[in-house]
């Protein structure tokens, strides 16, 4: 019976392309990728083409071939074994993880900037309030005072989507009345080829990347339209264009009014639109659209603080942690795996006070993030081809198009875009030394990927004990 309500109901291309795209679609990113100016135009091509397409398509086919609970683990855990599994939803789960300061940074920059702009770049301010909001936040969770879904959706619209739209109309008005003062410039052909002798140009290719990623947990839905090996293709097209352009469009307009050396990721964006306000006289606006900003990014925040948690459940039931950390409370958060959340980004956030300022803090764990993203995605496109060739003839409602040609590029466009990112990401923003940002994001990486060997040992020594009391038993 529920079979048959569920297949009742479908979504419309329509439904599925806004789904992608206000997942996707975010303005916290975009003053990274700022600092290629008019560039920007050819490496969001450049990163659509051969990183958010290929995802989106590999991502859509195994989630409709494994449509049970699991995601990213049970792909892996269907193609390779437990072990690859949790490897591949512990980088997802640790990129969560650390993506919670550069946003917490990001909302506190933005919101106090029209009001206190020296706090802005105040490295023990920012520390205090990432650790009260997060744990805020945190305790929010754990006792079940969660936002209602009314209210999270009108904050993440007004928040997301509006300030989007907003700086895309401002930047086009601007450039229209005062075509004279642009930082960047669109006349020449070169403008709009890709420049790699851009210094950090790794760094910034990055926050390209990065503004693509996420799409992993979209494609769950590739399976609700009719007809979908033909639906969903129709659906990525246009949820990419629409992606693409509105990021570029919103890069452009930062690039156009922020110098390069004014620019942050903290505050470039509240930069852009005071600069868009006093040229229409209107600075009271100022506090009105970083007051949304910052609703809109908590909103997103306090929907993700619980989710990253969510995904090592299922882990859990194949013993790669004691159940004692996966146990929930009456209101079904799970407590330990929060707390010890909080205590990770406590931690992380100290990189604060390590570094000269907020925005190479905020650089650091972005690069770093970006990497154990990547890893993921690798993890995913490796388990893609493994399914083809183990599983063949398994029902895949959704086929990355092509056949065996189709499979073989876009894997390889996939992984090569990500290895080729990690790589890049070392060539760190100027004024930002490379050895020390360098040396740090390896030790962040390392201290990253130890955890998950350390539950794969643990999983081991399990079963062996299990064997071991099991033949005892017999015996």
């Amino acid at each position: 019976m529920s079979n048959i309500a569920k297949s009742a109901v479908k979504l419309s291309v329509f439904s599925v392309i806004m789904i992608t795209v206000t997942s996707v679609d975010s303005i916290r990113n975009i003053p990274g990728a700022a600092l290629f100016g008019s560039h920007a135009i050819s490496f969001f091509l450049l990163a659509g083409l051969c990183f958010f397409v290929p995802t989106a398509l590999v991502c859509a086919e195994m989630s409709t071939t494994y449509p049970q609970q699991g995601g990213v683990y049970l792909w892996g855990k269907e193609t390779l074994g437990p072990n690859f599994g949790f490897t591949t939803v512990w980088y997802q789960y640790a990129e969560n993880i650390v993506y919670y300061p550069p946003l917490i940074s990001f909302i506190v920059a933005t919101g106090t900037y029209p009001f206190f702009p020296e706090l802005a770049q105040n490295n023990l301010f920012m520390l205090v309030m990432i650790n009260v909001i997060f744990w805020a936040l945190t305790l929010i969770n754990i006792f079940g005072l969660r936002l209602s879904s009314i209210i999270t959706n009108v904050f993440g619209t007004l928040g997301l989507i509006f300030p989007i739209l907003l700086i895309i109309g401002l930047g086009g008005y601007w450039a229209y009345t005062n075509p004279g003062e642009s930082q960047i410039s669109l006349s020449h052909v070169s403008d709009w080829l890709p420049d790699f002798s851009q210094s950090g140009m790794g760094a910034s290719f990055t926050a390209v990347v990065l503004s693509l990623t996420g799409l992993e947990i979209t494609t769950a839905y590739a399976s609700e339209v009719d007809n979908p090996q033909k639906a969903y293709p129709r659906a990525l097209l246009i949820s990419t264009v629409m992606i693409l352009v509105s990021l570029t469009a919103c890069s452009l307009a930062i690039s156009a009014v922020v110098s390069s050396d004014r620019s942050s990721l903290s505050e470039g964006v509240i930069l852009a639109f005071q600069t868009f306000f006093d040229d229409l006289n209107m600075p009271y606006m100022l506090p009105v659209i970083a007051l949304a900003i910052v609703f809109g990014s908590l909103a997103s925040l306090n929907n993700w603080i619980i989710a990253p948690t969510k995904s090592l459940h299922v882990a859990a039931k194949d013993r790669f942690m004691p159940i004692t950390l996966s146990k929930e409370n009456k209101n079904q958060a799970p407590v330990p795996l929060l707390l010890l959340q909080g205590a990770i980004v406590s931690v992380l956030s100290l990189v604060f006070i390590l570094v000269p300022n907020v925005n190479q803090g905020m650089w650091l764990l972005n690069i770093l993030m970006t990497q154990l993203y990547m890893v993921m995605y690798v993890c995913i496109f490796i388990s893609f081809l493994v399914s083809r060739r183990k599983h063949h003839d398994i029902e895949r409602p959704f086929r990355v198009p092509g056949g065996k040609f189709g499979m073989i590029l876009v894997a390889a466009l996939g992984l090569i875009s990500c290895i080729v990112t990690i790589f890049v990401s070392f060539d760190v923003p100027s004024g930002m030394s490379t050895e020390t940002g360098a040396l740090g994001l390896i030790l962040g990486f390392i201290a990253f990927s130890l955890p998950a060997l350390g539950a794969i040992a643990y999983r081991n020594r399990s079963k062996q004990n299990y064997c071991e009391l099991t033949e005892a038993t017999v015996n």
